[in-house]
């Protein structure tokens, strides 16, 4: 059941952009929520057991308090009085924080190794179809029937809209709606494999998960996006430093698992590189991007953005807002940004200390699998950690939800590593209960 479960999750989050170009006559916001009915399911069928809920508040302590300020101060923004749409605003409130519950769900779901095994195949089949087709779509022209990105209002949008000009290839969405959703998975999916799957002992999943990798890994320059290909790169430094190197066996898998990757692409996509290199020549717009990475410090986020002292309202800066027919008052791209228009500084600010928080905590849990010989879901750990800041955790329901399942596999690493170091009670005069605090985790985190 587990299993099932799981593999819905991620076909709702993954093929949600098939429902809306396939199946326009079901309105779009039923696809957009599924996958939060799915979550929600979960949660209430595979309840999670009390020793992972108290390892995950240990790996999040100190930061309970912003935590609760944060989702109270996105509460109070509904009774804004430029709060313009009620619905909008509980969608908001949905955004900011109802996949903070998934790691639990998840680390609920997949405690037998059995079922972590499955969830494993689940992403690896995943992410194979995602990137097949967009091999085919990369391949055919903007204009053809795959290469549809969406339906809106009746009107068909196609890959036409957005080509490479250096290439004039399109920019491949595969099975998502958004550009920016292929990109999301390419990221975040790749470096669960490259780090977990490549760790496991099973000789058959370890192979496949590297070829899963690879592909996935090689069809990230067909978004066109150099900040994919970027933090493609320095995930696999991270992940490769975290394993070892050289010196460990997994240290060396992630080593030629990137190398062949970069091979992979190189010489099968020649385009695609071409297409990502040529953006980079853009000197106006690449120097802009830097500036957005800048944002994630509170000063320069606040420096740059015009924002009202107390905020818009909830929900008033979600991509949603023109279904609700809100006109925006403020026009704004950025994360931090969008955080300072619709919540204000003092808001702002505790959703950005509560995101500081799942950095804390991933690295407490890297420090935990690292102790324990984890070392390919550390690397997971830390490179999640990175990427925190860098993605849109709140604006991009996609990332989102691939962050937080990312989550939920690392806090089920910990649990195990946990359950591992723990004896059995009555086995000897020290051993302690499950449910006492863990001694490497103590150890690990003081």
């Amino acid at each position: 059941m587990q299993s099932i479960w799981f593999g819905l999750l991620m076909a709702t989050i993954c093929l949600e952009g098939l429902g809306r170009k396939y199946l326009p006559q079901i309105p779009s916001v039923g696809f957009y929520l599924l996958k939060d009915v799915v979550l929600l399911f979960g949660l209430w069928r595979f309840r999670p057991a009390a020793s992972v809920t108290r390892i995950g508040r240990h790996l999040y302590r100190g930061f309970g308090v912003a935590l609760a300020i944060a989702v109270v101060w996105t509460l109070l923004e509904l009774a804004n009085p430029d709060q313009e749409s009620l619905p909008l605003g509980l969608l908001g409130v949905r955004a900011y924080w109802l996949w903070w519950l998934a790691p639990f769900a998840i680390a609920g779901a997949l405690h037998h190794p059995r079922q972590k095994r499955r969830a494993i195949y689940v992403l690896l089949i995943m992410a194979v179809a995602i990137s097949l087709l967009a091999i085919v779509q990369f391949a055919s022209p903007g204009d053809s029937s795959v290469n549809l990105y969406t339906v809106v209002e009746g009107e068909e949008i196609y890959a036409t809209v957005a080509p490479v000009a250096a290439t004039g290839r399109v920019r491949v969405a595969s099975t998502f709606t958004f550009l920016s959703g292929f990109q999301d998975f390419t990221i975040l999916v790749p470096t669960l494999l490259l780090s977990i799957g490549l760790d496991t002992k099973e000789r058959r999943l370890r192979r496949i998960a590297f070829g899963g990798t690879l592909l996935t890994a090689a069809v990230v320059p067909m978004s066109g996006s150099r900040a994919a290909v970027l933090l493609g790169a320095v995930v696999i430094l991270i992940t490769a430093w975290t394993a070892g190197l050289f010196f460990t066996r997994i240290g060396r898998r992630v080593l030629v698992g990137g190398l062949a990757a970069t091979i992979l692409a190189l010489f099968a996509f020649p385009e695609a590189f071409v297409g990502v290199q040529s953006r980079f020549g853009n000197v106006e717009e690449t120097e802009s991007r830097y500036r957005g990475v800048a944002t994630v410090l509170p000063p320069i986020a606040m420096a740059v953005t015009d924002f009202p002292p107390a905020g818009i309202g909830t929900g008033m800066q979600q991509n949603a807002r023109g279904s609700f027919r809100v006109l925006p008052k403020y026009e704004e791209e950025l994360e931090p940004c969008r955080y300072l228009v619709e919540l204000g500084p003092i808001g702002y600010l505790a959703v950005w200390t509560a995101k500081l928080g799942l950095i804390v905590a991933l690295l407490r849990a890297y420090s935990i699998l690292k102790r324990a010989g984890r070392r390919g879901a550390a690397a997971a750990a830390i490179s999640y950690a990175f990427l925190t800041m860098n993605g849109n955790l709140t604006f991009d329901h996609i990332w989102q939800a691939l962050y937080f399942i990312g989550c939920g596999f690392i806090l089920s690493e910990v649990v195990a590593a946990e359950r591992a170091n723990v004896p059995a009670p009555g086995s000897s005069p020290e051993a302690e209960p499950l449910g006492a605090p863990a001694p490497m985790l103590d150890a690990a985190t003081s």
